[in-house]
């Protein structure tokens, strides 16, 4: 292309000029590639969440694609209102979205993700847990929620609404709850699980057992939302916590009596239109015409004194041995109930003598092995407080390893399953071997096998420091990184 027109004389004018064809072309392109590269940086700032546009689109399909999961999932008349609710949250997310109300838009999102990682995590409890039995001895069985058959427990399981616990005169089972309370299901029992609800938005919790038969030790950790509780209930009573506190109910379904008896904490107890309120190491009970008797005090549980938790004895073998084990004196009490047993749970016992009226008793020539042991205080009319703590003691049957050992112990974790502001570790070390678990001792059974609860310390990264040591002090470490997002 060529414009132009007569020079006037002498001087130098230039009026006109030539463009090529391809100069045009390639001044296009280039127009054509700085419009693009301007909209894929606008397109990828907002993808990557750096505007609030973008960042509420971001957890707008973050929560489509967890709703769009949760439905699939949902199952239950218990998953409905959970998952109607997302829905809603997802429902006003949206609509907020087109108004540019970004910051509201992007806020139910994120309240919507919650009520939908409700459901899946629901779907999903093998691995991870709003409730599972961790630990249990002796002969358990478990009836799954409109199933008719019972089955042996064999392994660790999560449970759901609607499920039973049985345990045989020689069984017992631990639960652990996503609200932090740990229930011991004492031989001979049923329990029910009746609710297992937690609001994501305002983190309120809600446990609820029913005890069709035996006993139950519930030990709850507190520090939930206001409003959360753990209930445990029976035919003719309630019995409720809400912060930190341990508490057992016996119920007697032949008599139809119920006793609920508070060791730390405060518990409320219900029945009919009545209630009481008991304070530690305070105990009432229900008979069948279900009307509240007066309130009764508990003997307190006796301090042990030796030998320390996680002793070792190495006896010569052939040689005479004994063990030696103390506690405090309690006031009030005229005689002390010892058990001893090879089972964490006391689920099978090697003794439960009810008649001592010393605080020490010497145990001649025990085999090797692990023992565990507590006290309880008995007053003069038979009536008995509560349990001390567990101990635990071994026998060694063989020389341990020696001091010129220099190899570090095996330690593997089996099953690191998060909830909540809970972990439940599963792990194995060498025998004999000690483990602990942020400076809290955890107890390692003969084989080397070991089972914690832990809670974890604040909302957020929380890093747990797990070593194992051998008699020789040599130690393995191993670190486990946790998010929390549920205080």
């Amino acid at each position: 292309m060529t414009t132009g027109r007569q020079a006037a004389q002498g001087n130098i004018l230039l009026d006109w000029f030539t463009v090529s064809y391809r100069s045009i072309v390639l001044a296009l392109v280039f127009l054509v590639g700085a419009g693009g590269a301007v909209f894929l940086y606008f397109y990828l700032k907002a993808a990557t969440g750096d505007t609030p546009e973008g960042a509420a689109l971001q957890e707008l399909t973050r929560a489509e694609r967890l709703f769009s999961e949760a439905e699939s999932a949902a199952h239950g008349e218990q998953a409905a209102p959970v998952i109607n609710q997302a829905g809603r949250l997802l429902e006003s997310a949206r609509r907020t979205f087109r108004d540019h109300e970004f910051e509201e838009s992007r806020g139910l999102s994120v309240q919507s993700q919650g009520f939908s990682r409700k459901i899946l995590d629901s779907s999903t409890a093998e691995s991870s847990f709003t409730a599972k039995i961790y630990r249990f001895e002796g002969d358990v069985k478990i009836k799954r929620v409109k199933q008719f058959v019972w089955e042996t427990i064999t392994g660790n399981l999560a449970l759901k609404v609607g499920d039973q616990i049985k345990t045989s005169s020689s069984g017992s089972a631990q639960i652990v709850y996503f609200d932090g309370t740990i229930t011991t299901l004492k031989p001979g029992s049923l329990l029910e699980i009746r609710e297992l609800f937690e609001d994501p938005a305002t983190k309120v919790r809600k446990v609820r057992e029913r005890l069709n038969f035996g006993g139950v030790h519930a030990a709850t950790q507190g520090g939930n939302a206001q409003g959360s509780f753990h209930e445990v209930s029976t035919e003719t009573t309630i019995a409720r916590t809400q912060d930190r506190a341990q508490m057992s109910m016996e119920f007697d379904a032949a008599a139809r009596t119920t006793r609920t008896s508070v060791e730390s904490g405060e518990a409320e107890v219900s029945t009919g239109g009545s209630s009481v309120k008991l304070a530690s190491l305070e105990s009432v009970t229900v008979p069948a015409e279900g009307k509240l008797s007066p309130k009764e005090n508990i003997l307190s549980s006796p301090s042990l004194v030796e030998p320390i938790d996680q002793r070792v004895f190495m006896f010569v073998p052939g040689k005479e041995s004994s063990t030696t084990l103390k506690w405090d004196r309690v006031a009030a009490a005229s005689a002390y109930r010892l058990q001893i047993s090879q089972q964490p749970l006391f689920g099978l016992l090697l003794l439960n003598k009810p008649d001592i009226t010393s605080t020490s008793v010497v145990l001649p020539d025990l085999a090797g092995g692990s023992y565990y042991w507590r006290v309880a205080a008995r007053d003069g009319a038979g009536n008995e407080g509560a349990f001390s703590e567990i101990r635990k003691f071994r026998v060694g049957s063989e020389r341990e390893r020696g001091p010129e050992d220099r190899v570090p112990p095996a330690l593997q974790l089996v099953d690191f399953m998060p909830s909540g502001a809970l972990v439940i570790i599963r792990g194995r070390t060498e025998a004999a071997a000690s483990v602990a678990i942020d400076g809290q001792m955890v107890d390692v059974e003969d084989d080397g096998a070991f089972t914690a609860v832990v809670k974890m310390k604040h909302d957020g990264p929380n890093t747990l420091e797990i070593v194992a040591q051998d008699t020789a002090g040599n130690e393995t470490r191993l670190k486990k990184n946790v998010y929390v997002e549920t205080f």
